[in-house]
């Protein structure tokens, strides 16, 4: 009995011991999975989805039914879609990873590895089909019934060995000479070799299968270079490259031409509309099926502008030539037709859209490369800057202004231009009124605004006509959805502002007197934006506005008072509409609207339906979680699919059906796609709040340990951008992030992670993140549970120059991570953002970095704020993140901070990922930082091993092959 005592008791005290959580080690991070591509089937029966590795590995395809709440998989599949129909999944499946991999080890050529394949999976039965070497696939967008998709071709049987190679020859008799009694017989000519079929490839094009699904008959055509289906009808419109020749496959019995084709899937009749020489892009079907457009080059010369024309069929016509080389809309502006604009028909057919483009200049092909002279030549008064320009040169060669036929009067309009280039349409592009736009006269405002000024006109469709109604503003217009009004956000007045067609006035929308419409948090040097607007009532009837909290409803022609829908202001809780119908162009006026509310103060979060007809507002799900902004809902379903989440709570796929009522019906969970979270320490996250060195009460969040514990002390990390305490509910798991700590990792490991909110004063913005962020430190050391001596930092970008910042000014730090970070802003004032082309002086002057005026206005601003020249007081050990491709921060700027503290013999180390931007994007390299990161901590913070890469770098010698990653001597 003693024993058995003995051997309970010891068992008892074991048990603790299996239940232990584990703590996170990078080794963990590839278990986890994110939820990516969500659908709804129509009738909201079916919900599809994918669990992605959040490192690398084989997706794999989720199928879950609402009526048994059973989930199917499927491995390796994605891009999945739902028949109109409710009746097929249709999806794409790829090879497994490992494959692949190990077949590229092999060097085994890019043709002859493993293809995709094709999934079609019947909802009704269960039946999977799957076809293989798949390479694209298309559904139709409100019809239901049939599927395209091309496949890659076929490799081609090796050739049969010739069985009479190195064999004994038979000997044979010859045979006797003809007598004159014989008949003499003419020997046959030789066969002719059989001609190869034409190859199948991007040149050629594919075959194309049209299958019909409910009874599984398939239309094959050979050689499809292009191919697009209507809308709302059943007509596919195909280019074919010419005849199949003797390809091995059953293909329809009429071979096609080069040429356009329609096909009918209903009746599987092929119809030509232009075959012939020549070359054919930018297919395009009206809704209906019924008018076909595309372009055409049908040129046969070697001309080096291609004359590429306008084809357009109508109805059962073959197609014509509707804009050539000699049509007024060209001739009248020196235009061509643009090869890069896709011809786009109104919803209701009566209009069809296309683009015109400037004439090309072209280089002297007679000059050899030595003759050729190649200098920038830059110039002060340019709108652009000379790298802007180049940056977007490849677009601009692409840039289309837009003109339209109105097809019924067979009138032809160039409605953009040089002086005008941009054109907003109304979305069914049935309206006889356009929104145009130029920026240009006041291109030079991008190098220190970064918010160019327009000049609106109101473009009418009929006549071309163009009437100017704002000049020289800062604005981001918009057109009223019936096209009745043009509106925008006023920056200088900050107010609403909107056009009317109609009485041909303008009109201001919202009074600041009523509540401020703009953005009362803004701490940058610029005039605040808008908060935006939700979209416009029916018929144009009245517009939805935004301010902080609530919801307005304004009416554009100002003859009744606005109304304020919500009442969000009082409580501080942020209102904002939610569309569930992707298609929307209008809200109802009678409608129940669904609306996402945040709590400022608590952080909670939530639904809320909006009755417009009664203007009741009724609180739906709430609660201490974050809920997802784009919610989806089925098309002929009230069925709705969203996630919830916290620090805690991964946002898993939720299911309601409750409609449009109040109740506060449990959803349902759909995913489980991490359940492995319980095994690990996890932690927790709180708002903490504390008054500044200035005064000013502040905001942040503060992440523990899951065990911890108030009478202990922990080591703390302090990570920062701007302010991030409305994140306070969400979830972040395991992830090789690209630029900062994840703060899961660093709790479960038992880091304390203090995220502080930084309020900014123009001209200051080292101090203000020195106030804010040690005012915040010493509140939380006087607490007791804070290691005094263990805090490190950590910022990238913006949050990295605030590091290097930081370090010269206080040594209450054990270290630092300070990723792409401005250490000069005198030499980063006048340099380029590389990815954009653009002057980096706009974010001095007037945004992020807050100094408020150029150089010559606030020299002292510009040296006081940097921190190149005070690195001689940094005491703090420092790693630098700056890669050589960075286009936001010139990587200069990383090599004058480690130049400067090298040469002062401060503690520094330079990570530069090549070919790399302003973050490692590449797994591998995200991984790596990543480990080095946590290494560096670890070693300041809880006395771990150095790393080799610590001691003594990663030698040009070594680079890729040792990283240094391990410690000891």
């Amino acid at each position: 009995m003693k024993q058995l005592f003995t051997l309970f008791f010891a068992v008892l005290i074991s048990l603790p011991l299996f239940a232990q959580k584990k703590q996170l080690e990078h080794t963990d991070i590839p278990r986890w999975r994110k939820i990516e591509g969500q659908k709804i089937s129509n009738d909201g029966q079916w919900i599809a989805y994918n669990l992605t590795p959040v490192t690398e590995g084989d997706a794999q395809l989720q199928l879950w039914n609402a009526g048994t709440a059973q989930t199917i998989s499927f491995p390796r599949a994605s891009e999945a879609r739902f028949t109109e129909d409710n009746r097929f999944l249709v999806f794409r499946i790829k090879p497994p990873l490992d494959t692949l991999k190990a077949q590229r080890r092999r060097k085994v050529k890019e043709d002859d590895l493993p293809k995709d394949s094709l999934g079609i999976y019947t909802l009704g039965n269960g039946k999977l089909e799957k076809i293989a070497r798949l390479k694209g696939f298309t559904l139709p967008e409100k019809w239901s019934g049939w599927l395209s998709y091309q496949l890659e071709p076929e490799k081609p049987a090796p050739a049969k060995k010739d069985t009479t190679a190195n064999k004994t020859p038979v000997v044979s008799t010859p045979a006797p000479a003809p007598t004159t009694q014989d008949t003499v017989k003419t020997a046959k000519p030789a066969k002719k070799t059989p001609k190869k079929p034409k190859k199948e490839d991007k040149e050629n094009g594919y075959r194309l299968f049209v299958r019909n699904l409910n009874t599984g008959v398939e239309d094959t055509f050979a050689y499809i270079l292009n191919y697009t289906l209507a809308k709302r009808s059943p007509m596919l419109l195909l280019q074919s490259t010419g005849k199949g020749d003797t390809l091995a496959f059953k293909a329809r019995p009429e071979a096609l031409q080069n040429g356009v084709y329609t096909f009918d899937p209903a009746t599987r009749q092929v119809r030509p509309l232009w075959r012939g020489k020549g070359k054919f892009q930018q297919l395009s079907l009206d809704d209906s099926g019924t008018k076909a457009a595309f372009l055409a080059d049908l040129d046969t010369t070697k001309a080096r502008i291609r004359p590429w024309q306008l084809m357009t069929a109508l109805g059962r016509d073959s197609a014509r030539i509707s804009v050539g080389a000699q049509s007024p809309v060209l001739q009248s502006g020196n235009y061509l037709l643009s090869e890069f604009y896709k011809p786009v028909f109104s919803d209701n057919g009566e209009k069809l859209y296309f683009g015109l483009a400037a004439q090309p200049v072209l280089p002297d092909t007679t000059l050899l490369p030595e003759e050729i002279v190649n200098v920038e030549v830059w110039s002060w008064n340019q709108g652009h800057i000379y790298t802007e320009d180049k940056n977007r040169l490849e677009s601009d060669k692409k840039r289309a202004f837009p003109a339209v036929w109105r097809i019924s009067e067979n009138k032809l309009l160039a409605l953009g231009s040089a002086d005008m280039p941009e054109l907003r349409f109304q979305e069914q592009r049935n309206a006889d009124m356009a929104l145009g736009f130029t920026e240009e006269p006041y291109a030079q405002y991008n190098s220190w605004e970064g918010n160019p000024h327009k000049d609106l006109f109101a473009v009418n469709l009929k006549t071309g006509a163009k009437k100017q109604i704002v000049k020289d503003l800062r604005c981001n217009p918009r057109l009223s959805p019936e096209a009745r009004y043009i509106s925008w956000w006023s920056a200088p007045d900050t107010a609403w502002f909107a056009w009317s067609a109609l009485t041909e006035k303008t009109l201001r929308l919202s009074d600041n007197k009523w509540a401020p419409f703009y953005d009362e948090l803004t701490d940058v040097p610029d005039l605040p934006e808008a908060h935006g607007m939700a979209g416009w009532i029916s018929n144009d009837e009245a517009i939805l506005l935004y301010d902080r909290y609530d919801i307005w409803k304004v009416d554009p022609s100002g003859q009744k008072p606005a109304q304020r829908l919500t009442r969000g202001r009082e409580g501080h809780i942020k209102y904002r509409y939610l569309k569930l119908d992707p298609e929307e162009y209008s809200i109802a006026p009678n409608a129940r609207i669904l609306l996402h509310q945040f709590n400022e103060e608590t952080k909670a979060e939530g639904y809320a339906w909006l009755d417009l007809k009664s203007d009741v507002l009724t609180p739906w799900l709430y609660g201490d979680f974050a809920y997802a902004r784009t919610p989806v809902k089925a098309k002929d379903s009230p069925a709705l699919l969203f996630t919830k989440e916290n620090f805690q709570v991964f946002p898993d796929l939720l299911y309601l059906n409750a409609g449009h009522t109040a109740k506060a019906t449990e959803p349902i969970r759909v995913s489980n796609a991490n359940p492995q979270q319980q095994e690990y320490r996890w932690g927790t996250i709180e708002p903490i709040h504390w008054t500044s060195l200035m005064g000013q009460k502040l905001d942040g969040l503060l992440v523990k340990p899951e065990d911890f514990d108030p009478t202990k002390q922990y080591p703390m990390l302090v990570n920062f951008y701007e302010r991030q305490s409305d994140e306070l509910n969400r979830h972040r798991m395991p992830d090789f992030g690209r630029s900062t700590i994840n703060w899961t990792f660093y709790a479960s490991r038992g880091y304390l992670i203090f995220i502080p909110d930084i309020p900014y004063r123009v001209g200051y913005p080292g101090e203000s993140a020195y106030d804010a962020i040690v005012s915040g430190v010493t509140s939380l050391l006087d607490k007791g549970f804070v290691k005094r001596d263990k805090v490190a930092l950590q910022g990238h970008s913006w949050g990295g120059y605030q590091t290097a910042y930081l370090v010269t000014r206080t040594n209450l730090f054990a270290c630092a991570e300070a990723g792409a970070p401005v250490a000069n802003m005198t030499s980063a004032y006048g340099g380029i953002r590389w990815e954009s082309g653009l002057s980096r002086a706009f974010q001095y002057e007037r945004q992020q970095s807050r100094i408020g005026g150029t150089l010559w206005q606030y020299p002292m601003r510009y040296l006081e704020n940097s921190p190149l020249f005070a690195l001689d007081k940094v005491e703090t050990p420092l790693l630098i993140l700056h890669n050589d491709k960075d286009g936001a921060v010139p990587w200069q700027q990383g090599i004058e901070l480690f130049s400067g503290l090298r040469r002062l013999g401060k503690p520094t180390w330079l990570l530069n990922y090549n070919d790399e931007p302003h973050w490692p994007v590449k797994l591998q390299n995200r991984m790596d930082f990543q480990k080095r990161m946590q290494q560096f901590f670890d070693y300041y913070l809880l006395g771990a091993p150095q790393p080799k890469w610590m001691q003594r770098g990663v030698p040009p010698m070594e680079k890729g092959i040792l990283q240094g990653l391990e410690t000891g001597n």
